[in-house]
């Protein structure tokens, strides 16, 4: 009788079934499983494709193309790596809509780690990735709950985003686009474009550049990101004093540890004046009349009246260093970021040599040495209108210093990682005072 009740007793049929019920709860189906084995060899299989199609030693340290993101230093890149996929495994796993939602929350909070911080995000950056989700959702709903949502998101933003117009394109910049117009000071700006004035000299020049990128110093304001100076850089070297015990710092890396040298950071750069003096010198002795006869064309004046930064009156003036070259490795960041601003600040010196300046006559020079997809230039006039000039290796780029300006946004392409996508330009500015030009960084 005993064993009768207990086996006709309704609990102990419910007590199975509830059983059985829960533990189907955290039971993946078949097809998931699967999609999880692909995964778990397809996201390792595209991170190695990504770092040894394109991972770069430069400045003394290394910098891999994260997917999707683009370079970044090495101790952030597999942290950058592991969290851009979140979403991606969310959409394997069937919740697709999460991690759609998920992908702007992370490009944004991935992009504030990396960047120059902080950056606030303009309005119109939100707007723009509220479009970009909303348009990836419809992308995605064909394939509602099944993995190849993972698929068609990750497709969609490496082939798509790069062609982008700016009204999807989450821009972040550092003068809202309304306030834009208060900044102008040049009524009537004009951008001149040397055609070919540079021609001869450009591939030796980027040679050079290569070949001595241990020299390459890092931008420090620029933390995680390939921003690099060859030369000397008077807005951006610092004399920083290490102190208390080494630390770690997202801005600087390792640098304040015996992992790195300190010299290549642009926050301890003044700390070592023979170190800017070497990298300036052998920068002028190997082209130092070359870039005399480069201005000397842009300016129709005789080469003899060109005076480059360390060199006659300039090489008694630390701050006024020989033109420098600007390194940027790809990276969603530019793609991104919009920097409005004018030289103006540069010079305000009144007399130099013994002879009187002309400020109102001042000038910024560039010249590419590569044209990256979309490398160019933004201006703008009293009115907001924005105009832009595309970049062209051998040309030479001037405007007056007043002239408010932005580097223009590159965009990111995910299957073409290396050197040869990165930004690379000589910067220099000049002044006439009496007969002469004095050009500098």
């Amino acid at each position: 009788m005993a064993n009768h009740a207990v086996t006709d007793s309704p609990f102990n049929g419910y007590h199975k079934s509830d059983k059985k019920h829960s533990s189907s709860l955290f039971t993946l189906s078949d097809d998931k499983r699967r999609a999880l084995k692909i995964y778990a060899v397809v996201a390792p299989l595209l991170l190695v494709r990504s770092y040894f199609s394109g991972i770069t030693a430069a400045g003394r340290e290394t910098w891999y193309p994260v997917p999707l993101i683009g370079f970044v230093r090495s101790d952030l890149a597999l942290a950058c790596a592991l969290l851009g996929s979140v979403p991606f495994l969310l959409l394997v796993l069937g919740w697709t809509f999460v991690g759609v939602g998920l992908l702007p929350v992370l490009a944004n909070q991935l992009s504030q780690l990396v960047m120059p911080g902080p950056i606030p995000t303009p309005t119109e950056a939100y707007h723009s990735l509220g479009i970009q989700t909303a348009l990836l959702g419809l992308l995605c709903v064909p394939v509602w709950r099944k993995p190849t949502a993972a698929l068609v998101a990750f497709l969609a933003l490496t082939v798509l985003m790069p062609y982008a117009p700016d009204q999807v394109r989450p821009l972040f910049s550092s003068t809202e686009v309304e306030d834009i117009p208060d900044q102008v000071i040049n009524l009537n700006p004009s951008m001149q474009e040397d055609v070919g004035a540079a021609a001869l000299e450009s591939g030796p020049l980027l040679d050079f550049v290569w070949e001595n990128r241990a020299d390459w110093v890092k931008v420090s304001h620029g933390r995680a990101l390939g921003y690099f100076v060859l030369g000397k850089n008077f807005n951006h070297d610092q004399r920083w004093r290490v102190t208390g015990q080494p630390t770690y710092s997202l801005r600087r890396g390792f640098r304040l540890t015996r992992f790195r040298d300190t010299w290549g950071e642009s926050d301890f750069r003044l700390n070592f004046p023979e170190q800017r003096k070497r990298v300036s010198n052998m920068f002028k002795e190997e082209f130092g009349t070359s870039l005399a006869n480069i201005y000397s064309r842009v300016l129709n004046v005789d080469p003899e009246t060109i005076v480059l930064g360390d060199m006659g009156a300039l090489s008694k003036m630390e701050n006024m260093g020989f033109p420098a070259v600007k390194v940027v490795l790809p990276s969603l960041f530019w793609h991104w970021f919009n920097n409005p601003h004018t030289d103006s600040y540069l010079y305000r010196m009144d007399e130099l040599d013994g002879k009187k300046c002309d400020r109102a006559r001042q000038r910024t020079f560039l010249i590419p040495l590569t044209d990256p997809p979309g490398a160019g230039l933004y201006y703008w006039y009293k009115n907001g209108t924005r105009a832009q000039v595309d970049y062209k290796v051998g040309n030479v780029y001037s405007f007056e210093v007043s002239v408010l300006h932005a580097i223009r946004p590159f965009p990111y392409f995910e299957w073409a990682h290396g050197m040869s996508n990165a930004r690379v330009t000589i910067q220099a500015f000049g002044i006439p005072c009496g007969d002469n030009w004095y050009i500098t960084h």
